[in-house]
C-alpha cells in the first residue's frame, strides 16, 4: 500500500524504538492509565446493575408481571392463588424477601431472605430451575450460596443464628449453592428457604412480599388489568423488571459522579500520554523531514507515523484494560452499602464487550491524534520539506508566537464555553470538566512565555545567577518544556477538581448525618439498619428501657423505603417529640420553624429537592403518595436536598406514618438521657434493660453518626480512589517525564561545559528549568482544577441532589500542588545530577 511493504513498516519502528524507547514508554504509560480509569470505573458502575440483574432473572426466570408490597409487612399470600386463577395466567409464584443478618462461627453477614416453595421452578430461572427436581430440594432448612458460607463460616448441617426484626432466631444450614449449577444466584448474597419456614423465621405467617407472575403469550395486558382489580389500590402492580428499573434510578447520581471524575481522570490520562508524545515532537518533526527529503511523499509519511501510532495505541491500551480490570476486582469492588440496604446487589463482576470496546477505541484514537497532530502541520502544501530545521533553539523545538497566542485565545474562548454550557445545561457538566482539561493545555504556552520572559528580566538584574541560562535552556526546547510543563498542568488539574468535588460531597453529608442523628443521645436500633429503615418488635423493651434512673425519655423512629413511580424513596418518620425533624443544613425552601411546625401537627411532609421538581412542587402544594392503606395525602412544608439518598427522602411524623403504613413497630427507639449522664453511662443503662441476650443494638448519636459516615465513604470509596490513584499516576508521569527530558539533553550539557559552565551550574540550572516549568504548569492547572471544582460540585447539587455546598479549600490545593511538585523535583534531581556529569567530548557526538 502507497509503496511501503509491511515489513519496512516494521523495521522503520523498531529502529524508532531502539534510539527513542524511553519516549514511547511513557507515552504508552499514560494511555494505559488513562484506559484503566475509565474501563475499571465502568465495569464496577455496570457490575453494580448488572449483578442484580443476574440475581433476579436466577429467580424470576420468564415472568414479566407482579404484586409488589408498598412496606415489609406484605400482604396476605393468598392473593397468589387468586391471581393463578385469572385468564391468561400460566403461573402464579408467592415470594417473601426480606432483609436479615446471620451469624456464624466466622463472622456476620447482612443478607436478604428469599421464601418461596417448589411452584418457582416453573418459571424457568437458572438459579431455581433444579428446585424441587432432584438437583436441589427445599427443607427445612436454610439454602445458602457457598460465597454466603464462606464468609460467616457455615457449613451444610450446621446450625446458626439468623437475626431478623429485633430477634434471634436458631435455623440449619441445609444445601450450599454453588455457581456451576445454579449461576449468578451461587455467588450472590441470599437465603432461600421454604415459604413458610421464612414467614416462622420472621414472625409472619401468611404474610409474602411479592406475587411474581408469568402471563402466557399475548396475554400481558390481560393479566395486568386483573392484577389491578386485585391490587384494589393497596399493592403495586409492576413489571417483574421495576426493581431493576429502581436500581438503575438510585445507582444512577453515583454513576454520574464515579463517571465525571473517571471521565476527568481518563481524559488527564490520554493527555499525559499526549504530553509524552509531544516531547518526541521535535524527533518526530525531524524524522518527518528525514523521511521528505528521501522522497517520501505526505501520504506515505502518514501511513508509517499512523503504524507506529495503531501498534502502540492497540499495545498501550490492551495493557490499560488488563490494569483496570484489575482494579475493578480490587480497588472498585466493594458494593456500596448504600445500595445493598435497599437492593439485592451482589459483587459478581459484568464485563461488556462494548465496555471492553470503548476502552480500546478510546485509547487508541488518543494516540492516533498525539501522535499525528503535531506532524501534520510539517506535510501541509507549501511548508518546506526542512521546516523542522529551521526552526529557532534545537532542531524542531520551536514554537512561533502566533501559535502561542492562538492557542491561549482557544483556551480562554474555551473556558467561557464551558461556562455558558453548563449553567445552561448543567447535565453537560461531564463534558465541561473534559473540556476544560483542553483547555489546561492550551493556556500553558502563553503563560510560559510570560513567565520565562519575567524570570528572564530578573535573572539580568541578579549577577551571577543561574536564572538567564536556565531561560536560554527553556527557549531553545520550548516545545519540550511547555510539553513538561502541560503534564504538570493536567496533573493538579485533575487532582484539584476530583479531591475538591468529593470534599464538598463528604462535608454536606457530614452535616446532614450529624443533625439526623443529634435527636437523642442514645440509638437502639437491629444494627445492620444503616438507614433506619429495618422495622423491629419492641415489645416490653421501650417501657423497660424508659424505667431506668438514666433515662429521660424513649421515643419510636419509624421509616422505611416506598416505590414512587422510579424512585425509591426514603421514608423519615420523627416523633414530634424530637427536637428537630428537619435537618436545618439541608433546607432549601420553606422556613424552619413553620415547616417543622406543621409536620408535628401532621398531614405535612418534607419532601426532597428532586422529587419535588419531578412533580413541580413548591410550598404550600400537596401531592399524594401509594401507602399499604391507599393513597394518602399530604402537604409540602419544606423542599430539602437529598439528605444523601439519591432517589430522594420524605420526612413526615410518626402519627402519619402509622396511619398509612398501618404499623407501629419502630426501625429505632429514640433515647434521651438526664441532665448529668454521659453518653457511655447512659449506653450502659439502656443495654441493661435491654437484657444481655438482646439482640438489638444500641449505640450513643456518636457512634451512631460515625457508622453512617463510614458508610457514606465507603459509597463513594471508588472516588477518593480515582483521585488518589490519577495523583500519584501524576506525579510519577511529572517526574518521569522531566527525568528523560533532562537525560536526552546530555549532549547540549557538554556543549555547556566546553563554554566554561561546571557540572555544579548545570545542577542547579537544571534545576531551575525544572521548578520554573512545574511552577508553571502546576499554577495554570491549580487555576482551573478550582474552577472545574466548582462546577463538579454544582452539578452534583443541581442533578443528583447532594448537598455539596462548595468549598474553595485552599490547603487542598497548595497540598496537591506541593506534591506533585515536590515528587518531581525529588526524583528529577538525581538523574539531573547525573546529566551534569556528562563528559565534555560527549558535544562532538552530536
Amino acid at each position: 500500500m502507497l509503496g511501503i511493504r509491511p515489513a519496512v513498516l516494521v523495521r522503520f519502528y523498531g529502529w524508532r524504538l531502539r534510539r527513542h524507547g524511553v519516549q514511547e514508554l511513557l507515552a504508552a504509560i499514560g494511555i494505559a492509565v488513562g484506559v484503566a480509569l475509565v474501563f475499571g470505573v465502568l465495569v464496577a458502575n455496570t457490575s453494580v446493575t448488572g449483578s442484580a440483574s443476574q440475581i433476579a432473572h436466577s429467580l424470576i426466570g420468564g415472568a414479566r408481571l407482579q404484586l409488589a408490597a408498598r412496606s415489609a409487612d406484605g400482604f396476605d399470600q393468598r392473593l397468589a392463588e387468586r391471581a393463578r386463577q385469572l385468564p391468561g395466567v400460566a403461573a402464579a409464584v408467592p415470594v417473601l424477601r426480606t432483609s436479615v443478618s446471620l451469624q456464624g462461627p466466622g463472622g456476620r453477614q447482612s443478607i436478604q431472605l428469599v421464601g418461596v416453595n417448589s411452584n418457582i421452578a416453573s418459571l424457568g430461572g437458572r438459579g431455581t430451575q433444579n428446585f424441587g427436581r432432584g438437583g436441589l430440594r427445599l427443607s427445612g432448612g436454610l439454602v445458602l450460596p457457598a460465597s454466603v458460607a464462606n464468609a460467616i463460616g457455615a457449613r451444610a448441617g450446621q446450625t446458626i443464628t439468623m437475626l431478623v426484626f429485633g430477634r434471634a432466631r436458631r435455623v440449619l444450614v441445609g444445601t450450599l449453592l454453588g455457581s456451576s449449577m445454579f449461576g449468578t444466584l451461587g455467588d450472590s448474597p441470599v437465603a432461600v428457604a421454604l415459604l413458610p419456614v421464612a414467614q416462622s423465621l420472621i414472625g409472619k405467617p401468611g404474610r409474602v412480599t411479592q406475587v411474581v407472575v408469568k402471563p402466557r403469550p399475548g396475554q400481558d395486558r390481560v393479566v395486568a388489568a386483573g392484577l389491578q382489580r386485585l391490587a384494589a389500590g393497596r399493592v403495586d402492580v409492576e413489571r417483574v423488571d421495576n426493581e431493576l428499573r429502581l436500581l438503575r434510578a438510585t445507582a444512577k447520581p453515583n454513576d454520574q459522579a464515579t463517571t465525571l471524575f473517571a471521565a476527568i481522570s481518563g481524559m488527564v490520562g490520554f493527555l499525559l500520554a499526549l504530553n509524552a508524545m509531544l516531547l518526541t515532537v521535535p524527533e518526530r518533526r525531524r524524522f518527518v523531514a528525514e523521511l521528505r527529503m528521501q522522497g517520501f511523499d505526505p501520504r506515505q509519511v502518514l501511513y508509517v507515523l499512523g503504524f507506529e501510532a495503531l501498534v502502540l495505541g492497540i499495545g498501550a491500551s490492551l495493557v490499560g484494560v488488563l490494569l483496570g480490570e484489575l482494579l475493578s476486582r480490587t480497588l472498585f469492588d466493594r458494593m456500596p452499602v448504600f445500595l445493598s440496604v435497599a437492593f439485592p446487589v451482589g459483587s459478581h463482576q459484568v464485563v461488556h464487550l462494548t465496555t471492553i470496546l470503548l476502552a480500546l477505541g478510546g485509547g487508541v484514537l488518543a494516540t492516533l491524534f498525539a501522535s499525528l497532530a503535531p506532524s501534520v502541520f510539517d506535510l501541509l502544501p507549501g511548508r518546506p520539506i526542512d521546516a523542522a530545521f529551521r526552526a529557532v533553539g534545537e532542531a524542531g523545538e520551536g514554537m512561533g508566537s502566533r501559535t502561542t497566542a492562538v492557542l491561549g485565545v482557544l483556551g480562554g474562548a474555551l473556558v467561557v464555553i464551558v461556562t455558558a454550557l453548563v449553567l445552561i445545561v448543567p447535565s453537560l457538566t461531564v463534558l465541561g470538566g473534559v473540556t476544560l482539561a483542553l483547555a489546561t493545555l492550551c493556556l500553558v504556552p502563553a503563560v510560559f512565555q510570560g513567565v520565562t520572559h519575567a524570570v528572564g528580566a530578573i535573572g539580568r538584574h541578579i549577577r551571577g545567577s543561574m536564572l538567564i541560562v536556565a531561560v536560554l535552556e527553556l527557549r531553545a526546547t520550548t516545545t519540550r518544556s511547555i510539553a513538561l510543563a502541560g503534564v504538570g498542568a493536567l496533573a493538579v488539574y485533575g487532582s484539584v477538581a476530583v479531591r475538591g468535588a468529593e470534599h464538598d460531597l463528604l462535608h454536606g453529608l457530614d452535616q446532614a448525618t450529624v443533625e439526623f442523628f443529634d435527636t437523642s443521645d442514645v440509638w437502639v436500633t437491629t444494627g445492620d439498619n444503616d438507614l433506619t429503615t429495618s422495622s423491629f418488635q419492641a415489645g416490653g423493651a421501650q417501657a423497660a428501657i424508659a424505667r431506668a434512673p438514666q433515662v429521660a425519655s424513649v421515643r419510636v423512629y419509624q421509616g422505611g423505603f416506598l416505590d414512587v413511580g422510579s424512585r425509591r424513596l426514603w421514608i423519615r418518620a420523627r416523633p414530634p417529640q424530637d427536637r428537630a425533624v428537619i435537618q436545618a443544613s439541608q433546607l432549601l425552601q420553606g422556613r424552619l420553624g413553620r415547616a417543622s411546625g406543621l409536620i408535628r401537627a401532621g398531614g405535612w411532609a418534607a419532601v426532597s429537592v428532586g422529587f419535588a421538581q419531578e412533580r413541580d412542587l413548591h410550598v404550600g402544594d400537596s401531592f399524594t403518595l401509594p401507602t399499604p392503606a391507599g393513597q394518602a395525602r399530604l402537604g409540602v412544608a419544606a423542599i430539602t436536598t437529598n439528605g444523601g439518598w439519591s432517589p430522594g427522602a420524605i420526612t413526615m411524623s410518626t402519627s402519619d406514618y402509622q396511619r398509612y403504613w398501618q404499623t407501629r413497630e419502630p426501625t429505632a427507639l429514640e433515647v434521651n438521657l438526664r441532665p448529668g449522664v454521659s453518653p457511655a453511662a447512659g449506653k450502659r443503662a439502656v443495654q441493661g434493660a435491654l437484657g444481655a441476650d438482646s439482640p438489638l443494638l444500641v449505640q450513643t448519636h456518636q457512634e451512631r453518626d460515625a457508622q453512617f459516615k463510614a458508610n457514606a465513604r465507603q459509597g463513594l470509596r471508588s472516588l477518593s480512589q480515582i483521585s488518589t490513584l490519577l495523583l500519584i499516576s501524576a506525579a510519577l508521569a511529572v517526574a518521569s517525564s522531566l527525568s528523560a527530558a533532562i537525560w536526552q539533553r546530555r549532549v547540549r550539557l557538554a556543549s555547556l561545559k566546553l563554554q566554561g559552565f561546571d557540572y555544579r551550574q548545570l545542577w542547579h540550572s537544571l534545576l531551575l528549568e525544572s521548578a520554573i516549568v512545574l511552577s508553571i504548569g502546576c499554577a495554570v492547572g491549580a487555576v482551573l482544577g478550582v474552577y472545574g471544582h466548582a462546577l463538579a460540585s454544582r452539578w452534583l447539587k443541581l442533578t443528583t441532589g447532594f448537598p455539596a455546598p462548595f468549598s474553595l479549600g485552599v490547603v487542598g490545593v497548595l497540598l496537591t500542588f506541593l506534591f506533585v511538585a515536590g515528587i518531581a523535583l525529588a526524583v528529577v534531581a538525581l538523574p539531573g545530577f547525573l546529566a551534569s556529569q556528562v563528559p565534555p567530548r560527549a558535544s562532538f557526538q552530536e
